[in-house]
């Protein structure tokens, strides 16, 4: 049985997937993932607010300029903008992606070794990304209108419950063609990819430091978040108030025709920088909470 795990040791470690351990039901491990969701957004809010004003205006020249203006006009409270409504759909968010590619992954584990081929990996990922937009979709747009406010009057702000009263239910999943474009293909690479790395750092005991962990997940974060950078551009601007494209595919043809490929991948750098420590710490917690639900 792989050690257990110590929060105040850096060193301390969590056990491989490759152990056969203690079986935790989905509805705990959807408990797990929310909250290790709720520390991970939490900790990474400020970068993200940096990332969607990039993204969804041309006011800003680079990341440092647009945290700068977003700084100087709102304080430090403007960088936590959204956080409490974001928070709220955090938890099925991330329950959901985390939980339902952990119980996939154990469903298509047949031979019980914890081991998994990469077709497989990617079917598991992948329907945690379909899952999860049910999610998704309806939080990154409250969180999108509720970012981008900066720019408006004060008196035209509007709170998180005028903002989901505005978009009523169907407005709620505008932009769900492109969430999914951008979830799905995020989930195949980031899971397979930071299995791959934290199977690297396994022990022969089964074990993996808590370090390893955070690296794995910030690997498999940043690249997975680089790769699907142009879907993420087309969903927020899909999303943002007063859009007026006909649709995913008028929305990509209108960005490209504007900018290039420069323009698809805009915001690529804060975009990582937001994913990168988001799901190392996610991950790290995720980890920490299931190797002591599964030791005891």
């Amino acid at each position: 049985m792989a050690t257990a795990v110590s929060t105040l040791n850096p060193g301390a470690s969590v056990p491989s997937a490759q152990v056969v351990k203690k079986h935790i039901p989905l509805v705990a491990k959807l408990g797990v993932g929310g909250l290790a969701g709720v520390v991970g957004v939490s900790a990474t809010f400020p970068i993200d607010i940096v990332k969607t004003n990039l993204q969804s205006s041309s006011a800003y020249s680079g990341p440092i300029q647009c945290f700068q203006k977003l700084l100087a006009q709102d304080g430090i409270r403007g960088l936590y903008r959204g956080l409490p409504p974001t928070l709220v759909g955090v938890i099925p968010e991330k329950a959901i992606k985390l939980a339902v590619n952990d119980y996939l992954r154990e469903a298509l584990d047949t031979d019980g070794t914890g081991v998994l081929p990469l077709y497989k990996q990617v079917l598991a990922g992948g329907g945690a990304g379909l899952c999860q937009v049910i999610a998704t979709n309806p939080v990154e747009i409250v969180k999108i209108r509720l970012q981008t406010q900066n720019r408006l009057p004060v008196a035209d702000r509007m709170t998180a419950s005028q903002v989901v009263q505005d978009l009523g239910l169907r407005g709620m999943y505008k932009g769900t063609t492109a969430c999914l474009l951008r979830d799905i293909p995020y989930a195949i690479i980031f899971f397979p990819t930071y299995a791959t790395i934290r199977d690297m750092g396994t022990d022969k005991y089964g074990n993996v430091s808590m370090p390893h962990v955070v690296f794995a997940g910030c690997v498999a974060g940043a690249a997975a978040a680089g790769i699907v950078t142009p879907a993420d551009v087309i969903k927020t601007k899909r999303q943002m108030k007063g859009a007026t494209y006909k649709g995913t595919i008028d929305c990509f043809q209108k960005v490209y025709a504007e900018g290039g490929v420069s323009a698809l991948f805009k915001g690529a750098g804060p975009r990582m920088m937001v994913q990168a420590p988001l799901f190392g710490i996610t991950l790290l917690a995720f980890e920490l909470q299931k190797s002591y639900m599964e030791s005891h």
